[in-house]
């Protein structure tokens, strides 16, 4: 099995753990407490870790950078960096809409900077 089927096979189970993922991130970067903040932290490196496994190489630097964006978010608490960060989380919400977009047609593969029809 190449890796092309694998991101076939995993592609619609990947965009909605991606989508939850997400979400559970956006709405602990919104409350801007530490401990919610940490929620951020894991599930971007959960995220990351899952897209690199996948083959997803367009994930994996947005995620990364996301994880430390809210680490850096856990030390801080600036207004700033919480508008950075959730501005990154709408960034990668995009990503994997468009992996969705493609992933409810069955077209397979994608590479991010596609747009979808």
């Amino acid at each position: 099995m190449n890796n092309d089927d694998i991101q076939t096979m995993f592609l619609h189970r990947f965009t909605a753990l991606a989508r939850t993922r997400l979400a559970n991130a956006r709405e602990a970067a919104e409350k801007r407490d530490h401990d919610a903040v940490a929620v951020s932290v894991r599930e971007l490196h959960g995220l990351a870790g899952e897209a690199g496994l996948l083959g997803f190489s367009e994930i994996v630097p947005l995620a990364r950078a996301g994880e430390d964006k809210a680490k850096r978010l856990c030390a801080e608490r600036t207004p700033e960096m919480a508008a950075d960060l959730i501005d990154t989380l709408r960034l990668i919400e995009q990503r994997i809409e468009v992996l969705g977009t493609r992933s409810a047609r069955g077209s397979g593969v994608v590479k991010l900077g596609d747009r979808p029809e």
